[in-house]
């Protein structure tokens, strides 16, 4: 049997909160981020509401109730780690 690596990596989150059901998540940057590369192709398709609202983000839907997701403003970072089998290659 190999012996187990612990590896680490640090998530960033940012918070996303709904205005109608008061929902709050920390949703992973990686999504976020996935949808804001894809926001400077939107930027039209925002209401006033919405602009106003979002803090330079992107308009998430609502886990909750499907309303408009909005960026709360704040963001943080956790740290995790995780076990891996260390297959290292090991000549004939």
């Amino acid at each position: 049997m190999s012996p187990l690596v612990e590896h680490h990596y640090i998530e960033k989150l940012y918070k996303y909160h709904c205005l109608k059901c008061k929902y709050l998540e920390w949703t992973p940057a990686d999504i976020v981020d996935e949808f804001a590369d894809l926001d400077i192709y939107c930027d039209e398709e925002y209401d006033e509401k919405q602009n106003k609202n979002r803090k330079g983000m992107p308009v998430m839907v609502c886990p909750n109730c499907n309303e408009d997701f909005y960026y709360l403003g704040e963001k943080k970072e956790e740290k995790h780690s995780y076990l891996e089998e260390d297959d290292e290659c090991i000549p004939f």
